[in-house]
C-alpha cells in the first residue's frame, strides 16, 4: 500500500470516524457513505498535510485512484523542485 493511500485511509478514519477494515483502496468514496461536502473537508485535510492541492474530485474515485492521482502531482513538483543542469 502506497504511503499516499495510508495517508488517505487514515484521514478518513480519524475524520469521518469510519471502520478501518472497511476503508479498502478499491473503495469509492460514495461506497464509503461520503458526499460531495465531506469529499472536499477530507481533500482540504489531506492539502494542509502534503501541499497537494484536490479540486474536484468525484465521489465515484476509489481511495486508490487519488493515491495515484496525489503521487503523481507530487512527482510534478518534484520535478519542477528539481535543479536544471544547464549546458
Amino acid at each position: 500500500m502506497s504511503t499516499s493511500t495510508e495517508l488517505i485511509t487514515s484521514t478518513l478514519t480519524e475524520t469521518f470516524d469510519l471502520d478501518p477494515a472497511e476503508v479498502t483502496p478499491e473503495r469509492t468514496f460514495e461506497d464509503l457513505g461520503l458526499d460531495s461536502l465531506a469529499l472536499v473537508e477530507m481533500g482540504l485535510m489531506l492539502q494542509e498535510r502534503t501541499g497537494i492541492s484536490l479540486e474536484d474530485v468525484p465521489l465515484q474515485t476509489s481511495i486508490e485512484e487519488l493515491a495515484a492521482l496525489m503521487d503523481a502531482q507530487d512527482a510534478d513538483s518534484a520535478l519542477f523542485a528539481a535543479p536544471h543542469s544547464g549546458a
